[in-house]
């Protein structure tokens, strides 16, 4: 009830085959949700954000999965996987879920 809004860029993890998995209690969540994979990325991969997006349209969640043309890892200017241009799109998809709940 306290959290508005939730982003992700370049998770992993959120669609296993475990019994609890991230995918299977989205139902609690009353947040806007954005989630940015990358296309290189194995632990997020297209199935998984397919799953996840269909896990999240069936909870009624507002939210957008999108795909980067990125190696998961991108945003940290630090990393050997750096990706200007997609860690641009990430400050803007993120400021934009931010002011379009908290504003």
């Amino acid at each position: 009830d306290r959290i508005a809004a939730a982003a992700a860029y370049h998770p992993g993890g959120l669609v296993t085959d475990a019994a609890d998995s991230p995918h299977l209690q989205v139902g609690a969540i009353k947040a806007s949700v954005y989630v940015g994979g990358a296309c290189e990325d194995s632990s997020f991969t297209a199935e998984q954000r397919r799953v996840f997006d269909e896990a999240l349209t069936r909870a009624g969640v507002d939210h957008v999965v999108e795909e980067y043309p990125a190696r998961h890892g991108w945003v940290p200017a630090d990393t050997p996987v750096h990706d200007v241009a997609a860690t641009e799109r990430h400050w803007q998809t993120m400021l934009a879920l931010f002011a379009r709940t908290l504003g």
